[in-house]
């Protein structure tokens, strides 16, 4: 005889059917429910890393083209004593822009990002060190127009990596 809704007996809670798990299940947590290639939160933090080392080093390099620049404008008015920190300055900012070159490789690879800021972080090296020989010739003339050029794209590259949030590719691969 076929068992019909009326003659199954009630079951008390905790009792087990063949059909009802003996006990409740315990909720799966969030990552068990990612399927094995998903990216992670925390994957997805870890290529975040790239753009953070270019930003602090383009925060140091603006910051060293402005002491360039009080150094500068003290000695023009007089006080012959700053040359000297000028030109350590300048020569301690050509290492620091060479260490941009290995950060806008990282940007682009494993980072995802543009590949200009490699291309920048060339042409910006070439000019520091062009402005360091102009410099130690004296041909102020030409000194301190490229100082202001260096001030202004290094302003403009620090405000676009702190600005920058990542490419559509990405921010695809890390979705």
């Amino acid at each position: 005889m076929p068992q019909t809704p009326q003659s199954i007996p009630p079951q008390s809670p905790g009792s087990a059917t063949p059909h009802q798990p003996d006990a409740d299940p315990k909720p799966p947590n969030a990552a068990s429910l990612l399927p094995p290639t998903a990216v992670t939160p925390a994957a997805r933090a870890g290529r975040t890393w790239p753009i953070v080392v270019l930003r602090v080093l383009s925060v140091i390099i603006l910051l060293q083209v402005m002491t360039q620049a009080a150094l500068a404008g003290g000695f023009v008015t007089g006080n012959v004593n700053l040359l000297g920190l000028h030109s350590a300055n300048g020569i301690t900012l050509a290492l620091t822009a060479s260490a941009l070159l290995p950060a806008a490789i990282l940007l682009v690879r494993p980072g995802r990002g543009p590949w200009w800021p490699i291309v920048f972080s060339v042409a910006f090296w070439w000019l520091v060190t062009i402005q360091i020989g102009f410099g130690f010739a004296r041909l102020v003339g030409l000194h301190i127009p490229i100082g202001v050029a260096i001030m202004g794209l290094i302003s403009g590259f620090t405000w676009w990596s702190c600005a920058y949030r990542g490419t559509r590719r990405a921010r695809k691969a890390a979705a």
